[in-house]
């Protein structure tokens, strides 16, 4: 017989010393239970570390700023054997390192649960702790060695994050040097803001894709302008459109026969666009008394050799004629309608042919009518006005018309700049001034939405081009997130069961306004604009990535903590993740 039952039995089986004995054998009681009394402390003492770890792990898995479960997974897995690592002491296989004593054993499972706008994050633990003298007592007192030779325990802890409602708008830099690597950097800044912004916008979702907390996003991204999708939609918010008369050529006509003619094509077009935009040889259909008829439409220019004087001078009769031949449509052939809409036509007169007693000679051409090169995104043009190699103020940019206007504005007129007032047609001032665009890049501004999964594909198509105005980015993302036009998809700012973010990221200091390419002035501007963000109740957060005026920046945070610092662009993803842990609301719920 072995072990300590065994040199116990031998023990009682001497005879000599019986008082020794009996004082003996009435102290191992009392060694045993002072025993257990240390080994049971020493199990509350790991019990609680394993509460710490599992407590670390449910927490970091629900500030993951991924927001899927493989990363939130990963996430406690790494957290929770951190607090449980000892350099020096016993491997562990489900953490792959080294543990602290008694922790070899230690693993954990988390699970995650939704709820309304509550996800949690449930991390369980368990690990073995050996004990000595329970142990021993066990093998003396009942012949085994391995039944209390070790004790479980375990571990539970819940994290709540909780996504209050929210309006978030994202105010992003896509000016050209965001197309640049930063030192270490093996993608551009773009490339890298694209990625992580992808992955921040992931973590409002669920494992399911859901946006648990109903959470509306928004995307402004600017440079020297930003540009607004809804042109049609957006004109009676825009001013400062050009009034010049429409550009024109004539080829086969000398200047004078253009010249009357042109004048004359808005009275033989009628309020026909498409004829008013091809000038000559329009065609086109039109229905009446439920028929439908084909018309083509050509154009003549005449004058006569015959003079007459008024008043001391010399007129020469000038006749701009043209032909409208009607056609009937009968199934898929054209069959010619012979009505009074055919004929040729001088000014507001009708004749079938020139007046006799004039001898007419007659003059053709062309007329070109060319649209204005407005650009923008996804306009087709291929001139680029100004990049970031082009450092001049933007007042060069107005004199757009209405027509040829592709939604691209500049700054408002002082002190409306920094503001989110509403634009109201009797107060040209706070219109937005249309302008052309100075690049054919910059994509325009996405509106508060709930569907994340349409910001993170909409997102993923920004292109950096042109030069650097923080101010007029800040200015709309106020906008946007005001419940006024020409964007109204935000809460009143009074309303205080809406919390309002803005997120700005930038990477360089400003270099053109509407006004200057004065960094000094442009950023006083955009201080203001930052201020009037803050006491609408906006919290702010600001990104510098390698450049930019850091002290503005700074200020322009709703508080310290605010901004971030970034040297490389491998940092924006941690950066993004740490923002949006500090909107969402985190806390352990038992």
């Amino acid at each position: 017989m072995t072990g300590f039952r065994g040199f116990l039995k031998r023990f009682l089986a001497q005879t000599r010393g019986n008082v020794t004995i009996t004082v003996a054998l009435a102290i191992v009681p009392v060694v045993a239970v002072t025993g257990a009394g240390f080994e049971f402390a020493n199990v509350l003492t790991a019990k609680a570390h394993l509460q710490d770890a599992a407590d670390s792990a449910a927490i970091a898995a629900a500030l993951n700023s991924n927001g899927n479960l493989n990363s939130q997974t990963a996430a406690a897995h790494n957290a929770f054997c951190d607090n449980l690592s000892d350099s020096g002491s016993v491997s562990n296989t489900y953490c792959g390192k080294a543990v602290r004593a008694g922790f070899d054993t230690a693993s954990g499972v988390l699970s995650v649960t939704t709820d309304n706008n509550i996800q949690t994050m449930h991390y369980t633990a368990t690990a073995t702790v050996k004990t000595l003298v329970v142990g021993k007592m066990s093998e003396l007192l009942m012949g085994n060695e391995t039944d209390m030779g070790s004790v479980t325990i375990s571990a539970k802890a819940d994290a709540g994050v909780t996504m209050n409602a929210a309006e978030i708008v994202f105010v992003l830099d896509n000016t050209g040097s965001m197309g640049q690597k930063t030192s270490g950097a093996t993608v551009t800044k773009m490339e890298a803001l694209k990625s992580s912004l992808d992955s921040t916008l992931a973590s409002l979702l669920d494992s399911k894709g859901n946006n648990i907390g109903k959470t509306k996003v928004a995307l402004v991204p600017f440079d020297t302008q930003v540009a607004l999708d809804n042109v049609a939609g957006m004109g009676s918010y825009a001013g400062n459109f050009a009034t010049s008369s429409d550009p024109y050529t004539c080829t086969g006509l000398a200047a004078e026969k253009c010249t009357v003619l042109v004048a004359n094509y808005s009275d033989m077009c009628g309020s026909s666009s498409a004829c008013l935009d091809n000038k000559i040889n329009y065609t086109g259909t039109y229905t009446s008394n439920g028929k439908s008829y084909f018309s083509v439409m050509s154009t003549s220019y005449y004058k006569t050799n015959s003079t007459y004087r008024s008043y001391g001078h010399t007129y020469y009769y000038y006749y701009i004629m043209y032909k409208i031949s009607t056609y009937r449509v009968n199934g898929t052939s054209l069959t010619y309608y012979s009505g009074s809409s055919n004929g040729d036509y001088y000014g507001n007169a009708a004749y079938y042919s020139p007046p006799s007693g004039y001898n007419y000679q007659q003059y053709t051409g062309t007329i070109a009518y060319t649209s204005q090169a407005a650009g923008g995104y996804n306009s087709g043009s291929t001139v680029v006005i100004k990049d970031n190699n082009t450092i001049t103020a933007n007042s060069d940019l107005l004199g757009v018309t209405s027509g040829a206007w592709t939604g691209c504005v500049i700054d408002r007129v002082q002190s409306y700049d920094v503001t989110s007032d509403a634009p109201v047609a009797t107060n040209t001032d706070t219109l937005y001034p249309a302008a052309k665009c100075a690049t054919n890049s910059l994509l325009p501004i996405k509106d508060l939405t709930t569907d994340i999964a349409s910001v993170r594909t909409y997102a993923a198509k920004m292109t950096p081009a042109g030069n650097t105005n923080v101010t007029i980015g800040i200015q709309w993302g106020m906008e946007v997130l005001s419940p006024t036009a020409p964007f109204t998809g935000g809460a009143a700012f009074t309303d205080k069961t809406i919390n309002k973010y803005m997120i700005i990221l930038t990477d360089g200091m400003n270099t053109q306004n509407r006004w200057t390419n004065s960094n000094t002035e442009i950023t006083a501007r955009m201080s203001l604009a930052c201020e009037n963000a803050k006491k609408l109740g906006i919290t702010v957060f600001t990104v510098r990535l390698e450049s930019g005026d850091s002290t503005a920046l700074q200020n322009c945070a709703s508080n310290t903590g605010y901004y971030y610092n970034l040297s490389s662009s491998n940092q924006i993803n941690g950066t993004l993740g740490s923002i949006m842990k500090s909107i969402k609301k985190i806390r352990l719920t038992n």
